[in-house]
């Protein structure tokens, strides 16, 4: 199989995954807030909130696996492999450790001190918390294992276990919904363990399909150990920075608004988290070749491929986020019961913070193949976290919650900037070249869909202007991505593969 085949089958896999994962989602997802209540929503999302956001976290930490793992692969060189995964795994254990330490001493002294919580709910929320550390904990154990099935591109695998954990936890909302005693105690303990099962899973099956590349073996290359951790180290830091945009945002909403507004932030998150998913399948998919392209030697492919990403990341995106965006209120209404204030802004602007960010999707897998991160890591983070401080100035000042993320907007448009220029200095990037077949792609088809936003106040709301909008939203949008978002070659490609599937229907 080429490698460009690979790349379109790896991303029907984790399309088919996420079609699944995403019907799943709105269904718990609406069931658990009617399961909790508002409050004690609320309240998990900004306590627990830790599971929901290490899931983020750990994609970004499973990066350093795999991104030496699947060096070692395109340089053929398999031996390294074994010793790579122990070096590996014994970072791991270093960040359990550290993170149980932090957790356990700053975390809980800052729910005792600042959280606020009702009265009579600090026990709740000390509970909560703990369980929450321990389902964390338990996938950080588990990262070289999934990074090493990452790098082995088995994503029907990932697909299969995560299709898996969805269904469980589809499974503890109906448990909790039926229970009688406190629903948020069992909620949390429940979902400590869902988030444990699929980390079991991919342990199993390591075990029984790459022994001999998770055998143990403690390796003594403090050179190798030294790399390795600073690599994990700079990768945590990125990480932990969009970590602490979501749940440092849930925090200084809780400050001033209380849990009542958390709800309305974590609905939003749950949406924004879902939808984001769409163009990472195809970028979970990319990253691998763009890795072992890099280290082959090929930059050219390494280019094209950083380029491809980036641009079809953007577009796949807005085919789940148009709808969305033009029908949020209504949506809302139809999905949840009693929709918390601000809720409608809250998805609106992330989504739109999302694409933003996605627009150069393609470059940091660029830049973790050269293994040249620090630098990329320090301004783009600082950056993102400077977001915080003017977060709770706006607030502070008296602004609306929402301003809270306008104030992360205007942050990634300036990363959009400052990941080209870095890129530029790491391995010569052709920026016009980029904007010529990415940006200026991605900007025709955002104004060749933009007349749907002033239409759609032409008809009365309703379930029936939600369904002819949303199909012509996305019909208009598969439209405008064939004949002003891709160029010639591509059109060609895709005319053929229709073709091709049409005459094998009949014959």
């Amino acid at each position: 199989m080429s490698e460009n085949k690979k790349i379109v089958k790896n991303s029907l896999i984790l399309y088919i995954r996420l079609i699944v994962l995403s019907g799943i989602g709105l269904v718990t997802s609406r069931f658990i807030l009617e399961a909790l209540g508002v409050s004690d929503f609320g309240l998990y999302n900004v306590v627990g909130g830790i599971v929901f956001m290490m899931a983020f976290l750990n994609n970004v930490m499973v990066s350093t696996t795999y991104r030496f793992i699947a060096f070692e692969l395109g340089k053929e060189d398999h031996d390294t492999v074994n010793r790579i995964f122990n070096i590996s795994l014994v970072i791991h254990i270093f960040i359990c450790l550290l993170v149980f330490l932090i957790a356990e001493t700053v975390g809980v002294y800052y729910i005792k001190t600042y959280l606020n919580v009702e009265a009579g709910k600090l026990s709740d929320a000390l509970f909560v918390f703990h369980f929450s550390i321990l389902g964390t904990l338990v996938t950080i154990l588990s990262v070289p294992y999934q990074g090493l099935i990452t790098a082995k591109e088995e994503f029907s695998v990932i697909a299969i276990i995560e299709i898996f954990r969805s269904l469980l936890a589809l499974g503890i909302v109906v448990l909790t919904m039926y229970y009688t005693g406190n629903k948020l105690r069992l909620y949390a303990v429940l979902m400590a363990m869902v988030t444990a099962i699929p980390s079991l899973i991919y342990f199993i099956y390591s075990k029984w399909k790459y022994l001999e590349l998770i055998t143990w073996n403690l390796q003594r290359n403090v050179k190798k150990y030294k790399e390795m951790f600073s690599y994990s180290g700079w990768i945590m830091l990125g990480g932990s920075a969009v970590l602490a945009e979501v749940q440092g945002s849930a925090l200084i909403i809780n400050m001033f608004f209380g849990t009542m507004l958390n709800a309305s932030f974590g609905i939003a998150t749950q949406v924004n988290n879902m939808i984001k998913t769409f163009s990472q399948s195809l970028n979970q998919a990319a990253i691998p070749q763009i890795t072992k392209s890099y280290s082959g030697g090929n930059t050219n492919r390494t280019m094209e491929l950083v380029i491809f990403t980036s641009k079809y990341s953007f577009l796949l995106m807005l085919l789940p986020t148009l709808p969305i965006l033009l029908e949020t209120d209504f949506i809302l209404e139809l999905w949840i019961k009693d929709v918390p204030v601000y809720t409608a802004s809250f998805i609106q602007l992330m989504l739109l913070n999302a694409l933003i960010a996605t627009s150069n999707a393609g470059i940091p897998a660029a830049v973790q193949a050269t293994g040249k991160i620090k630098y990329f890591q320090i301004i783009l983070s600082s950056i993102m976290l400077a977001g915080l401080p003017v977060s709770y100035m706006l607030l502070k000042s008296g602004f609306p919650a929402y301003s809270l993320l306008l104030a992360y907007t205007g942050a990634s448009v300036i990363n959009l900037f400052v990941r080209q220029l870095l890129l530029k200095r790491l391995i010569d990037f052709n920026n016009k070249e980029f904007f010529r077949k990415a940006y200026f792609k991605m900007i025709i088809v955002s104004v060749f869909i933009l007349p749907l936003f002033f239409v759609k106040d032409l008809f009365e709301p309703g379930l029936m202007r939600f369904l002819i909008l949303s199909t012509v939203a996305v019909s208009w949008l598969l439209i405008g991505i064939y004949f002003v978002g891709t160029d010639d070659s591509e059109r060609e490609v895709l005319k053929g593969f229709v073709l091709k599937k049409i005459k094998k229907q009949i014959a």
